[in-house]
């Protein structure tokens, strides 16, 4: 299915306005394939509360890595009390039961995949199924945090996706863009290769002024749309 000029016009503004994928973006903390970076990612997953975390979740993530517990290694050195300390200091609800999960995550990942997701990767080898069900197996993995965790690591990890939670379903919706995955990335973001799965990610973020000012100043007919999403100029 071709794009038209003004679905071109409206992925451009998108990929312009958000080039770095949702969590790069809500949290400023890169996510790379390596073993700390596939573990950065999969703490804010064991901590989300949607699928589009809270500013508290984020913000315990954020707390966790500035003590330098960025990696399973690292993670593991902790105590129950040391990382519920943290957490507390951010106000996350729960903080102990979310020491405990982090910590059981933290033990299987060591044991299971020696400190490395790539492992569970290669232990899937290539099968999408496979590769879903062994990240829901990881201790802590909701479904919030399974979408947290896929919608990123599928720029790494192909045979993860295509995969768009609600929020880029419904996002994708008031677009006027289509909300399945395979035809989103297939047929719409089809040749963007990195830059297209940083968009699909992007997609939740759209609900500013600063997008919507975007996707207008790239010649998008932007009437619709701000009654849809409820922006405003």
């Amino acid at each position: 299915m071709p794009m038209d000029d003004r679905t071109k016009a409206t992925v451009r503004a998108l990929l312009d306005r958000y080039p770095r994928g949702y969590v790069q973006e809500e949290t400023g903390f890169t996510v790379t394939k390596s073993a700390a970076g596939l573990f950065r990612l999969l703490c804010l997953a064991v901590l989300a509360d949607d699928s589009a975390p809270s500013k508290t979740a984020v913000a315990a993530t954020k707390a966790l890595l500035r003590q330098r517990w960025d990696s399973a290694p690292e993670m593991a050195k902790t105590s129950a009390d040391e990382r519920t300390q943290v957490l507390e200091q951010v106000g996350y609800p729960n903080a102990g039961e979310a020491s405990t999960r982090l910590g059981e995550m933290t033990d299987y990942v060591l044991e299971r995949y020696d400190g490395n997701l790539e492992n569970l990767r290669r232990a899937a080898d290539g099968d999408q199924r496979r590769v879903r069900g062994l990240l829901r197996q990881i201790p802590g993995m909701s479904d919030a945090g399974y979408a947290v965790f896929v919608r990123d690591a599928q720029v790494f990890w192909p045979e993860a996706g295509p995969f768009v939670d609600h929020h880029g379903r419904r996002a994708a919706d008031r677009l006027g863009l289509p909300s399945d995955p395979q035809t989103l990335l297939r047929d719409v973001a089809r040749g963007q290769g990195e830059e297209m799965l940083g968009w699909l990610a992007g997609v939740p973020l759209l609900a500013t002024g600063g997008t919507f000012g975007a996707l207008k100043d790239a010649g998008v007919d932007v009437t619709s749309l701000g009654e849809a999403m409820g922006l405003s100029e």
